[in-house]
């Protein structure tokens, strides 16, 4: 007998059911489905082997067992490529809708499986070779070439709906059973449709559906692959979860911190996967993330794992948790993190360590999402603007300077608040990009005529907390003064303390390269927050500007007044200018006049102006200006 092949196809199918059966994995609604194709592929390639033993012995059987074996075959090649079809479209609809369309679909193979038994079928049998044919055959030649062209077909109608992964999984399961009836269909003696149909399912598994490919080998328990998969489908079905991030961020123990982080977080992961009803997954950083559809076993495990580490690992026990309670409501897995990200970043270190995000949450989020675009597009869009503070020099009695402040038009015109704006570029990484357009606009500005003619001795450029720091920083500021050909002096920096506080050994090293080639700083809102005087001391600066709080309070309070006249007596032993911010009337600004200091901003002269109203007001408040 020629069973040779069918053999193959059997033991192959077989050792994919054993290997599908033995991992560890998502029992998924698209995954139930491979597995019960895998267990009609094994059906199909035994009836195979049933059907040609029958034919092989015909002599000896009953016309009936014989005619009920080949077509017990054919009605099985006919059931496994509608089930090829139902589960190539499972991508593309929620669970309840593909049951539907499944269920008519099997309605069309009940009706082929039909057809291919009430017509006749005639066996081949040489005493080695054996075959089947007749119209039978040949309806389940035309049968399965239909099916297999819906399934390639919908694979491009679809295209955009279906993973680019499983389109091609698909089509080369396709390509390889088609090929295996084509040449059966040719050669009837080659009985390789089966082996064809379960080398098919062998591309399938380890392209698409193989569990090994969803497991993180290092901690034994799901990954980010699957952790997609999972949420990808209970969103497209509606199915409500509750999705659990355990971040360690801030643990230095479970984050490399000590040489038996991996082994702790390996513990922790082994715990969890004790609970039940729950599934566990790495995600990105090291942090945890658990799934379920009831919230008391996420709340069982989290209350668990707290209770089991809290004598034995404080980081592991006080961990940050945040849960979500309907993440099915959301578009994709992207979203969901991104979420995550922005409670992260929103969060205090003492806050608590378990947050429920609400709808007010979500909210500021979608609106922190959009305010990105909406930087992105800017940037894209050139509307990114710079506004110009002048700053009154107290002792020319003139404008001499000015504060570049960055502003993003909306496309009808209107202005965005900067405090909608830059708390998210912060975030986001944004105000990198911003911070180079604001002093590439201030170069290009300061590089003109205009500036010189208004006798503009500099403009104060803000650098951000994320822009202090970075290592690249001092080459970027020189490629955008040499691009202008504008004196580094030209330019004064102005840092936060906030800066200092964060960075404080990255920030001074950019400070010193920058200061050497001629540039010069300001510390801004001094008398704000830590108030450092060995900032003071250690940092290059040039210029101290007072907070507007502490100017405020200087009208009020006996101690802000002391408090301001030792920092400008300070200063001028440092050598350092002070400038007072937020000076909003004259009595304000004779107030300052009077304690010597060098310099006054604020609403009592102008609001920042676009350019062309800048230049315009220095050029009317400077007429006369004394010389320096």
């Amino acid at each position: 007998m020629n069973i040779a092949v069918q053999v193959c196809g059997l033991i192959n199918t077989i050792v994919l059911l054993i290997f599908y059966n033995s991992s560890k994995r998502l029992m998924l609604y698209k995954r139930r489905i491979f597995y019960y194709i895998l267990l009609i592929t094994l059906f199909n390639i035994t009836t195979d082997i049933l059907s040609v033993f029958a034919i092989h012995f015909s002599d000896n059987l009953s016309p009936i067992v014989v005619e009920i074996s080949c077509k017990l075959y054919l009605c099985m090649l006919v059931v496994l490529s509608w089930s090829a079809l139902i589960y190539t479209i499972s991508d593309i609809m929620p669970k309840q809708k593909h049951i539907m369309v499944s269920s008519l679909l099997a309605i069309v193979g009940i009706i082929e499986c039909f057809m291919v038994v009430k017509y006749p079928i005639y066996v081949y049998n040489d005493g080695y070779y054996v075959f089947t044919y007749g119209m039978s055959v040949k309806l389940l030649y035309i049968f399965g070439a239909v099916n297999v062209c819906a399934i390639w077909i919908s694979t491009f109608v679809f295209s955009d709906r279906i993973l680019s992964r499983r389109k091609y999984a698909v089509r080369l399961w396709m390509g390889i059973w088609l090929a295996g009836m084509v040449i059966q269909a040719i050669n009837n003696s080659l009985l390789v449709a089966g082996f064809a149909a379960s080398l098919g399912m062998m591309v399938v598994y380890f392209l698409l559906e193989n569990p090994e490919g969803n497991i993180d080998k290092q901690f034994d328990c799901l990954n980010s692959i699957a952790l997609s998969e999972y949420t990808g489908e209970c969103i497209l079905n509606e199915d409500p979860f509750i999705l659990c991030n355990i971040s360690f961020d801030d643990s230095a123990a479970v984050k490399g911190g000590d040489d038996n982080a991996e082994k702790k977080l390996k513990d922790l992961i082994d715990y969890l996967n004790t609970f039940k009803g729950i599934n566990v997954f790495k995600s990105i950083d090291k942090n945890i993330i658990i799934t379920s559809t009831a919230r008391d076993k996420i709340l069982n495990v989290i209350n668990g794992f707290r209770t089991r580490y809290r004598l034995t690992d404080a980081c592991i026990a006080d961990s940050k948790v945040i849960m979500i309670e309907d993440a099915h409501s959301f578009t994709s897995i992207e979203e969901i993190l991104r979420l995550i990200n922005y409670m992260k970043s929103r969060r205090s270190d003492d806050a608590e360590s378990l947050v429920t995000v609400t709808d007010k949450n979500v909210e500021d989020y979608e609106r922190h999402d959009m305010m990105k675009d909406e930087i992105r597009r800017a940037l894209r869009e050139d509307r990114v603007e710079v506004f110009f503070q002048p700053i009154y020099n107290t002792v020319r009695k003139c404008f001499t300077s000015a504060e570049a402040l960055v502003r993003i038009r909306n496309k009808d015109g209107s202005l965005i608040p900067p405090g909608m704006f830059i708390p998210v570029a912060e975030v986001t990484g944004q105000i990198n990009e911003l911070g180079r357009r604001v002093l590439e606009k201030t170069c290009e500005f300061m590089a003109g005529s205009e500036a010189a003619d208004l006798g503009l001795e500099y403009i104060e450029v803000n650098l951000s907390v994320v822009q202090a720091e970075r290592v690249t920083l001092f080459e970027e500021i020189m490629d955008t003064v040499k691009k202008y050909r504008v004196e580094p002096k030209r330019i004064n920096l102005e840092i936060t303390e906030s800066a200092l506080i964060q960075a404080k050994d990255a920030v001074l090293d950019n400070m010193n390269r920058l200061k050497d080639v001629g540039f010069t700083f300001a510390l801004d809102d001094f008398g704000k927050g830590e108030s450092n005087l060995m900032y003071l001391v250690e940092m290059p600066f040039d210029i101290l500007k007072l907070d507007m709080d502490m100017t405020k309070a200087f009208h009020v309070n006996d101690k802000a007044k002391s408090a301001v006249k030792t920092v400008r007596y300070m200063a001028d032993d440092m050598k350092l200018k002070v400038v007072a911010e937020g000076i909003e009337n004259q009595n304000e600004l004779d107030a300052f006049v009077e304690y010597d200091i060098d310099y006054i901003q604020g609403y009592h002269f102008s609001k920042p102006l676009p350019k062309p109203e800048f230049i315009d007001f220095v050029r009317k408040n400077n007429e006369g200006c004394r010389t320096a």
